[in-house]
């Protein structure tokens, strides 16, 4: 399987990862609870977070509030890899065909 990961900003249209054996997705996490979650994003292998957050409190919620996903996938030679990301991901099968669109948040 492979992984597409859109990217928002850095003038970057997507990051692509194959050989995936299998993938874990978390719930939708709140990105003001960045540094509070069960999630320690700064171990993640990678972390695209585009969009920026809204800047309410972390005990608050508006209309305005941004949430991310954690991935973690396990490749063919078993190694594991973590994402995580605030776009939209599509898992794709071998023959590139999009078996799944993970959403996180669209672009505005």
């Amino acid at each position: 399987m492979f992984l597409k990961v859109e990217r928002y900003g850095d003038e970057q249209q997507y990051w692509m990862y194959d050989y995936i054996q299998k993938i874990s997705v978390s719930k939708r996490l709140h990105k003001g609870n960045l540094n509070a979650t069960t999630y320690d994003v700064t171990r993640c292998d990678a972390m695209m977070l585009d969009i920026p957050d809204c800047g309410c409190p972390i005990d608050g919620a508006c209309n305005k509030c941004k949430e991310y996903m954690v991935l973690i996938c396990r490749m063919k030679d078993g190694s594991e890899y973590s994402i995580a990301f605030d776009t939209v991901a599509y898992l794709l099968n071998d023959e590139g065909k999009t078996i799944e669109k993970i959403v996180a948040n669209y672009n505005d």
